[in-house]
């Protein structure tokens, strides 16, 4: 992978499946964990119904969350191909970062700095900006601290993406980067 070219842009309705498929190779290589009891087919789970007509039908209407433009997506592509994507925005009055993803072979390569960077620039309007983490990620939780990031005392399950349809939760912690 020498001397790859990747380019940064906004998010347009079409990468909603390249932006799914880095979703499930990131989850699937991140978040199963024998300590939290979250198997590799708990995740499997989040993403087996992506193929089927009922599965294409939610992925099509990901399509139409675009249209709001308190929130907002940017992608990372080498050559044509999503290898990473961020989305963030504004909920319930906060800012937040949504999903930030970088497939695993192009982790530690600058793309997630990339991706932050557009969030930042585009939030700078002097408010903390939050996410949440799942609490075992490590690789993400010291990601988010080099930017700035510092943890809060929320944990558990803070958003409806951390529940697996087995009904295991991902445990989450808040991270918060103030102004």
């Amino acid at each position: 992978m020498k001397n790859i070219e990747i380019k940064i842009r906004k998010s347009v309705p079409s990468d909603v499946y390249g932006i799914r498929e880095v979703q499930e190779v990131t989850w699937i290589n991140t978040y199963p964990n024998d300590k939290a009891g979250i198997t590799l087919e708990d995740i499997k789970s989040k993403f087996k119904d992506d193929d089927t007509s009922e599965g294409r039908k939610k992925i099509e209407e990901k399509k139409e969350r675009y249209k709001d433009k308190s929130k907002r997506t940017w992608v990372a592509e080498e050559k044509g191909k999503i290898i990473g994507f961020c989305s963030a925005g504004n909920e319930k009055g906060k800012d937040r970062i949504l999903a930030i993803y970088v497939l695993p072979e192009y982790q530690g390569k600058g793309i997630g700095n990339r991706l932050i960077t557009k969030v930042f620039k585009w939030l700078s309007n002097n408010m903390a900006i939050y996410t949440n983490v799942v609490e075992y990620n490590l690789n993400a939780i010291n990601f988010y601290k080099s930017h700035g990031f510092s943890e809060t005392e929320r944990k558990g399950k803070l958003d409806s993406a951390a529940t697996l349809p087995s009904g295991k939760t991902l445990p989450e912690i808040e991270l918060k980067k103030s102004v």
